[in-house]
């Protein structure tokens, strides 16, 4: 699965499907709870190892918990389920969350994932079934110019 993404810098929304509710503490952004559903998380690749690696790390459970996300993906009622993606040296998470928030998508927790970004959040909830959620980041991309790519995790 991760072997078709590439090692590339790039940006990309991971898809979670969030299986119960979450209530913990997040860092500076403290306690907060989201409800079963589906969400996509807005992120960059732009170290070493590219996507591959950033993606890589998003779907393992073991890791030190660093970023916002990290609360997240090791809570163990969250479950990876794919990630759309694109390469890109473009700093493009802001614009890109931004118009997934302009088609409809609903700010998740405020400040979450951005917190070295202007953005509002870079955690979305997605209402409607999961191919349809994947489509409109599928669309997100194609809006910005960007060509996207989808492995399911």
């Amino acid at each position: 699965m991760l072997e078709e993404v590439p090692k590339a810098k790039g940006v990309y929304i991971l898809v979670l499907e969030l299986r119960k509710p979450f209530l913990g503490r997040v860092g500076s952004l403290g306690m907060i709870k989201l409800e079963p559903g589906t969400y996509l998380y807005v992120g960059s690749a732009r170290g070493p190892g590219g996507l591959r690696a950033r993606i890589g790390r998003h779907v393992s459970k073991e890791k030190r918990v660093r970023w916002h996300v990290d609360y997240l993906t090791t809570f163990e009622g969250v479950e990876p389920v794919a990630v759309v993606f694109a390469e890109t040296e473009n700093d493009a998470e802001a614009v890109l969350s931004a118009e997934l928030m302009s088609m409809g998508m609903k700010p998740a927790v405020k400040g979450f994932g951005c917190s070295d970004k202007r953005s509002y959040t870079h955690l979305l909830k997605c209402s409607s079934a999961r191919s349809v959620c994947i489509d409109a980041c599928i669309e997100a991309f194609r809006r910005l110019g960007l060509e996207p790519k989808v492995v399911e995790l």
